[in-house]
């Protein structure tokens, strides 16, 4: 199981059309691993502008849509405080909250940002 950084979509939304996207690459490399996105990225994609064009919001739902979308729990709010407490560096609530759901999910985090989780006890990040 892959989660699904928040960066994944928006880079997926904002390439042109031609050479494939980090997230159809990895359905392409992965075609039997469920892709999941936690809610925190769903706000994160909704506190972009550009989902005030209902054009570019139906792209978005367009891609979404197909994901398990993951809450955020009590045990995932518990794990990510504890990785805010605890990271040798300051990472962002949304960052804190991805990483948790993808360790309690026990699935691997997708992201072009591997800095902001770097080090981060238990969570895998995809090489791809």
């Amino acid at each position: 199981m892959v989660v699904l950084d928040t960066n994944i979509i928006i880079d997926h939304l904002r390439q042109a059309h031609g050479k494939p996207t980090i997230l159809e690459r990895m359905l392409h490399m992965y075609p039997k691993d469920p892709l999941m996105l936690s809610v925190v990225s769903v706000q994160e994609l909704y506190e972009g502008k550009s989902t005030l064009d209902t054009t570019k919001e139906s792209m978005l739902l367009a891609t979404i849509t197909p994901l398990n979308i993951l809450p955020y729990t009590f045990e995932v709010a518990e794990w990510a405080g504890k990785i805010a407490r605890d990271f040798l560096h300051p990472i962002e609530f949304a960052d804190a909250a991805i990483a948790a759901t993808a360790i309690i999910q026990g699935g691997k985090l997708l992201t072009l940002n591997q800095k902001h989780f770097m080090g981060i006890p238990e969570l895998e990040i995809v090489k791809i």
